[in-house]
């Protein structure tokens, strides 16, 4: 009825989104820093981390708009 919208779900989201862009940002540190060289991997954490702080910049920034 023309009251205020529910921005929790933006907000919520983003908090997740830089939770998930910290794991990957410590995922990607312990990567760098492994003993057998030869061990790498096969996630792409800094592009895992860029997408979620990008989807993390937007959501809450939409949640500040009030979209």
């Amino acid at each position: 009825m023309g009251g205020l919208p529910d921005l929790g779900g933006w907000a919520i989201a983003g908090g997740v989104a830089v939770l998930v862009a910290a794991i990957a940002a410590i995922a990607e540190r312990r990567r760098n820093n492994r003993k057998n060289i030869e061990n790498v991997g096969f996630m792409p954490w800094p592009f895992i981390m860029v997408m979620a702080l990008l989807f993390a910049a937007i959501s809450i920034g939409l949640a500040l708009k009030g979209f």
